[in-house]
């Protein structure tokens, strides 16, 4: 090996030993941010959503006829069983509580006043201590010829809750051809609650649709005040589920 050669090679084994005594200089532990537990914290929490939690509560399961409402857990059942029998298990009898596991109801509070309830962007469009009312941003057709169908079966089964088209027409002046939808949440203090009814309807047709998660509404007392006719027989259940940040 010639001098000349003998020097480059020296050369590079500095410098490689230089790099390789660099990459390996020992950084300092960067230790990931703790609660006072010792836990790390759920960094994909968002404090303004509140999730359903794993309670619904029952206030109430009453069979609506022309002869008053009727709250006997085994002439609901059997009502069921005759009229539904393959949606028996539908409705909490007797209970004051079921578990519940669905997260579809979810409540995110948003900049301007918005806020996004099972994914879909609302607007508070009023709110006191006790409640407050959202309502999408784009405005719905009224029902049209095919919402009466089934006559007074279909109408009277669209108006059990109490925020629906034409009750919301109805408080807006009445001669609608769109209406924006409104769902009430609950104020309780601190926390919020969605207010959720579950129905089905025996008159000159038999309705019952099962949502897994319906969106938040109060049954329409009006229904009893004359919309019921001689052969109808309207079960609902009258329920609560606290959503929480916590």
């Amino acid at each position: 090996m010639t001098i000349r050669n003998l020097v480059v090679a020296l050369i590079s084994l500095v410098i490689f030993g230089a790099c390789g005594k660099d990459s390996s200089t020992d950084m300092p532990a960067i230790n990931p941010p703790t609660n006072p537990n010792g836990n790390q914290p759920d960094t994909t929490k968002n404090p303004n959503t509140y999730k359903p939690g794993n309670t619904l509560l029952i206030d109430d399961l009453v069979l609506y006829t022309t002869n008053g409402a009727h709250r006997d857990v085994q002439l609901i059942k059997n009502f069921m069983t005759r009229n539904f029998p393959e949606y028996t298990s539908v409705f909490a009898y007797g209970q004051s509580s079921v578990s519940y596991n669905n997260s579809a109801l979810s409540l995110t509070f948003l900049d301007g006043n918005k806020v996004k309830l099972k994914d879909t962007i609302m607007e508070i469009v009023s709110k006191t201590d006790t409640q407050m009312i959202l309502s999408p941003l784009d405005s719905t057709n009224m029902p049209g010829p095919e919402s009466q169908l089934f006559g007074h079966c279909m109408v009277l089964y669209n108006q059990v809750p109490q925020y629906n088209p034409y009750s919301i027409c109805n408080a807006a002046g009445g001669n609608c051809k769109k209406y924006r939808k409104q769902y009430p949440i609950i104020i309780s203090g601190k926390d919020y609650y969605l207010p959720l009814i579950k129905y089905c309807l025996v008159s000159n047709c038999s309705i019952l649709i099962n949502e897994a998660a319906p969106m938040p509404n109060y049954f329409n007392a009006a229904i009893t005040n004359g919309m019921l006719q001689n052969n109808d027989s309207l079960l609902v259940q009258v329920s609560r589920l606290q959503v929480t940040n916590k």
